[in-house]
């Protein structure tokens, strides 16, 4: 008899993953600039938007920063992730290979990859894919999208919104039966890769010179790899500088 429950339970959760892709499409369409992709990376998107297992949406979140210097570390993830675990803001630094990938190994577990697949004004999207080890061996997939816009000046607005697919059949099911406990995990690691460029694009707004001074000290492969950074961080610096101590005007 236990069994059979187990198996109905089963049977359910599968046939709830096919009817919550009703609306798929749609959903995907309104987020993911599918015509804008290339075919390579069409592929890795519809493969977890056509049939995910679960499907997140986050409220809209404010910080202050300067677009473009949020924008570097976002588009140079494994520049941010030395800036990151220069900061204190991460205990490992994620590695770029030849295809773009951005790879990381948590050493808690979690093992995986990012690739950027679409750059558009005020929107990036993203493909992950990787593996969770604890009770069950995890392999998943996921397409995470960021929007944001400068509200008023200094202070950007950004919302995020996320498809995940799990690739074991059983364990899709289950997540399905018991999302809360996916959800969980989903939100932990959103929110740990949208959190590092975050919070250095407001240190490099609010105290530029204290992260400037840690670049300074950083290995000398790291300081020449990040001189572009720091270059964008002094220019916003000195440009925030000149309009709040506007030149006086000349005497006629």
């Amino acid at each position: 008899m236990r069994r059979v429950a187990i198996r109905a339970f089963l049977i359910l959760g599968l046939l709830g993953v096919s009817l919550v892709h009703a609306s798929d499409d749609t959903a995907a369409s309104k987020l993911v600039p599918f015509p804008a992709l290339t075919g390579t990376n069409l592929a890795l998107v519809r493969g977890v938007t056509d049939h995910y297992t679960l499907r997140r949406e986050y409220p809209p979140e404010e910080f202050n920063a300067s677009v473009a210097v949020f924008e570097y570390l976002f588009d140079h993830m494994d520049e941010c992730s030395v800036l990151a675990k220069m900061a204190g803001l991460t205990k490992y630094t994620a590695t770029l290979d030849a295809d773009g990938r951005l790879r990381a190994d948590d050493h808690a577990g979690a093992t995986g990859y990012i690739l950027n697949v679409y750059t558009g004004v005020g929107k990036r999207v993203l493909y992950v894919e990787g593996m969770e080890h604890g009770v069950f061996d995890v392999r998943g997939r996921g397409v995470a999208i960021v929007d944001y816009h400068t509200k008023t000046r200094g202070e950007i607005e950004y919302t995020r919104a996320m498809f995940v697919k799990v690739d074991n059949v059983v364990l899709a099911a289950l997540a399905q039966l018991f999302s809360v406990f996916l959800r969980g995990t989903v939100d932990g690691h959103f929110t740990h890769v949208i959190r590092n460029p975050v919070m250095l694009s407001q240190q490099a707004q609010t105290d530029p010179q204290k992260l400037l001074d840690q670049i300074e000290r950083l290995p000398v492969a790291d300081r020449q790899r990040l001189a572009p950074f720091a270059a964008l961080v002094r220019s916003n610096a000195s440009a925030r500088l000149a309009d709040t101590n506007p030149p006086p005007r000349s005497a006629h």
